[in-house]
């Protein structure tokens, strides 16, 4: 009697120490996608942030509307045509891919950090506690578009704007996961109003399609 009552201590021990590793496999399943979501929105943020000073310090603070695109008007000071500047174009786009993976590949010297209280979720608490450092490293090669819409901007006036798109990937790299975010942003780059109609060939689709 003696020998079976001294085994259930130990087999009590087992299965609280099962119901633990079992407990903080549930907490670590249930907690994983909170802070993937987390890190995800900060990376995302942090490198849109980066990719837009780098557009506008190093590409659109150097050209003008006039520089991208050339009018041709009629007797009647009327746009009956326009012309994008190719080469200033694909400039622009050498550019800003040079100075966006720049802009990049410097974030991997940063790191970044969630802190607990805002993977539990505690409001009060969203910015106490540990915190789960991270770090981003820039994946695969920038792609660049030019895009351009043309929007009525009062009586007889039409609003032509130009944008860079561009869309880039980083991969955040934190204890025991790692996942690849898409980062997609749009970046005005220059624009203007067009007094007068604009030929409704415009309207609707890009000139640098």
């Amino acid at each position: 009697m003696l020998r079976r009552r001294s085994k259930k201590p130990k087999v009590i021990l087992l299965f609280l120490i099962l119901a633990i590793l079992l407990s903080l496999g549930f907490i670590e399943r249930s907690l994983r996608n909170t802070i993937i979501t987390l890190a995800e929105a900060q990376a995302t943020w942090t490198a849109s942030h980066a990719i837009n000073s780098a557009v506008l310090e190093q590409v659109s603070a150097n050209i003008s509307y006039s520089d991208l695109i050339e009018a041709e008007k009629d007797v009647n000071n009327q746009v009956i045509f326009m012309q994008i500047n190719t080469m200033l174009v694909n400039k622009i786009k050498s550019e800003a891919e040079i100075a966006i993976q720049h802009s990049l590949q410097q974030m991997e010297q940063k790191r970044l950090s969630v802190p607990l209280g805002q993977v539990f979720g505690a409001k009060l608490l969203a910015n106490l506690g540990p915190v789960i450092k991270m770090v981003m490293v820039p994946m695969g090669v920038v792609h660049i578009d030019v895009e351009d819409t043309f929007e009525a901007a009062g009586i007889n006036q039409t609003r032509h704007r130009i944008y860079l798109t561009v869309q880039s990937k980083v991969k955040i790299v934190f204890p025991l996961i790692n996942t690849t975010v898409p980062v997609d942003t749009r970046i005005p780059i220059a624009d203007a109003i067009i007094v007068g109609p604009v030929p409704q060939v415009y309207f609707g689709q890009s000139l640098f399609q």
